[in-house]
């Protein structure tokens, strides 16, 4: 009976997955693409490269942009799903924006602060 009690929990242990999840990593945040905005803190990368971060960083802004300077995108971006929580005060001219883009086990987090006018 120990036996059986001690092959179950050692199966047990096998099959639950521990909780030291990986960690982002930091990359320092790019030159924004417009003269008109800012990135305000440095990138989330995690289970992807900073260059990879970059870039998708990139065609979401590219993304974005093409429907004007409050546009948003609402189509997957390198294969990744993103989507944006933006503040603004009504009569400040810029708005702040926590982008996060997910694809499987990879997400990418960025902050950015536009103007509202001109992209």
């Amino acid at each position: 009976m120990k036996t059986l009690v001690v092959v179950l929990l050692a199966g047990f242990m096998l099959v639950v997955p521990g909780s030291g999840g990986a960690h982002a990593k930091t990359c320092a945040a790019p030159a924004y693409p417009s003269v008109n905005g800012r990135y305000t803190s440095d990138i989330g990368a995690k289970h992807l490269s900073c260059a990879k971060a970059y870039k998708l960083l990139t065609k979401q802004y590219e993304c974005r942009v093409k429907n004007g300077p409050e546009g948003r995108c609402v189509k997957l971006v390198m294969h990744f799903g993103c989507y944006e929580d933006r503040y603004s005060d009504f009569y400040s001219p810029t708005f702040v924006s926590a982008v996060t883009c997910k694809h499987d086990n990879k997400k990418v987090t960025w902050s950015y602060e536009q103007n509202k006018t001109v992209a």
